[in-house]
């Protein structure tokens, strides 16, 4: 009987195994060894030669499968399923319109950061078996910058490892923040491509595309220097015919407005407009503030001429030399003048406030960073004197807005308003009343009650004062009455005879 010889071999599995789907194959191999013959001069016997049997396998394989729970035919068919979402930087999920998400960006937004959830979950098509060597891999585009994640590795492309294998009814998150430095006016939508793997059986697994849309708002800022300004009025009315030159009008007045963008230029994706509503004519059409210039400085400075010669209508000669008063730039309007008049202030506004505003717009094309708007006028004196002598200040209001002017849906900005005013005072000199020293008051007082103790004085020395006594007063009644009824000397001697 033949020798069946019997080893052991202990064989060790090394760390990190990642293919636990596929058996290991174990190869065993035999053959004769053949020694090495000697040189003979004569033939050799062949019993010393044995051959194997061709007709037998020398090789025997032998698989050892890992223990995973795949189904009975030993073959693993996973169910993965991934749903994403995209957070804010205060983890709250962006907002969604018609089912897209969308990103209401501005330069102080700096990451956004992308949820994916997995799943491997059975449904009646699939028993959802463990995915073996499961991952996910995340492509993004040129805008957003890898900045941080927990569970994947970044070299060119993220690559997160959910697990080997991710078993049946496990669910993973994992999120990947970005930094979004790259949006600028022109990005509509950005796209991330999701692919998810497994060496596990699943032929539904096709690359899904997570995008969302950008809403670019700017950030921009308007504001007015000064808010509140003082001037005057005065000198003679004069008809309008008899102008020529601005300083005919009256007293200058300037407001200044400054815009700031803190994004990127519009260029020619649109431009931000400045609208003026300009109190320029009060309630009974006579003029209030003529405007006579607007200069727009963006970094090349222009006149803005808006439609309907708004601004000069009289075509008036603009000169630079500076009036004998400069107008006062002052937050608190000094004190009223300490002669009252009729009516202590008189406001005049738009809108039912008893003055007409007129509506006037510039284009801030192509502004940078910063743009100033200077709208120089004039106080219409005439008016003044007319119909405001009598009046101690007249407050005149107007307001300013900054509106956003494109045709690309996805800039949007906040409409900003400003509002200015302008006290104007009267300069007419009126002669005060004169006042009487104070000696003289004191001194006519004390005169009057010294003359009024003297006139007393008489009035009762002269008995002015005195009063009857009562007692003699009736004793003169008593002999009245006696008198009146004695009979006379005529009576008597007519009764005795």
């Amino acid at each position: 009987m033949p020798e069946t010889p019997c080893q052991n071999l202990q064989l060790l599995l090394v760390d990190n195994i990642r293919d636990k789907l596929h058996p290991i194959r174990i190869s065993l191999k035999y053959a004769i060894l053949e020694r090495d013959l000697k040189p003979r001069t004569n033939v050799a016997s062949l019993d010393n030669f044995p051959v194997l049997n061709q007709d037998q396998s020398t090789e025997q394989i032998v698989e050892v499968d890992f223990k995973k729970e795949c189904g009975a035919d030993n073959v693993c068919r996973s169910n993965l399923h991934m749903e994403y979402e995209y957070l804010g930087e205060n983890n709250e999920t962006l907002p969604r319109v018609n089912g897209s998400q969308i990103l209401h960006y501005e330069p102080s937004v700096n990451k956004v950061t992308l949820r994916v959830v997995i799943t491997n979950a059975p449904s009646p098509t699939s028993p959802a078996d463990d995915a073996h060597e499961a991952m996910l891999n995340i492509s993004f585009p040129d805008e957003l910058i890898f900045s941080s994640s927990r569970s994947c590795n970044f070299d060119g492309t993220i690559l997160c490892n959910l697990g080997n294998p991710f078993r049946r009814s496990q669910k993973a998150e994992v999120n990947v923040t970005f930094e979004v430095k790259g949006i600028t006016l022109r990005t509509r939508e950005l796209t991330t491509r999701l692919q998810l793997s497994t060496s596990s059986k699943q032929e539904n697994l096709e690359e899904q595309n997570a995008d969302f849309l950008v809403d670019y708002t700017l950030e921009t800022l308007l504001s007015v220097n000064p808010v509140h300004r003082q001037t005057y009025f005065g000198g003679k009315v004069m008809g309008e015919s008899a102008m020529k030159t601005a300083e005919d009008v009256g007293s200058p007045l300037n407001f200044t407005f400054k815009v700031i963008n803190r994004g990127d230029p519009l260029n020619n994706l649109g431009s931000l407009v400045l609208a003026v509503d300009w109190p320029y004519e009060v309630a009974n059409g006579k003029w209030l503030l003529y405007p006579t210039e607007v200069v727009v400085d963006t970094g090349n400075v222009t006149r803005c001429h808006p439609p309907g010669h708004i601004i000069n209508p009289l075509n008036l000669t603009l000169e630079n030399r500076r009036r004998r008063r400069e107008i006062v730039e002052s937050i608190d309007v000094p004190t009223l003048p300490a002669i009252k008049r009729e009516k202590p202030n008189t406001v005049l506004k738009c809108r039912g406030g008893g003055a007409n505003c007129v509506r006037f717009k510039c284009p801030l094309d192509n502004m940078q960073k910063s743009a100033s708007i200077t709208v120089k006028a004039r106080v219409w004196n005439s008016t003044f004197l007319e119909d405001y002598r009598q009046v101690d200040r007249v407050w005149v209001e107007g307001t300013a807005e900054l509106y956003l002017k494109t045709d690309v849906p996805s800039i949007n900005m906040q409409t900003h308003h400003v509002m200015f005013s302008v006290a104007i005072d009267s300069e007419l000199e009126e002669t005060p009343p004169a006042e009487l020293p104070l000696w003289l008051i004191v001194v006519s007082v004390g005169s009057g009650i010294l003359l009024l103790g003297i006139i007393i004085l008489c009035l009762w020395k002269c008995g002015f004062f005195r009063r009857a006594n009562t007692r003699a007063k009736y004793e003169v009644r008593g002999q009245k009455a006696e008198i009146k009824v004695q009979p006379s000397e005529t009576e008597r001697l007519t009764q005795d005879s």
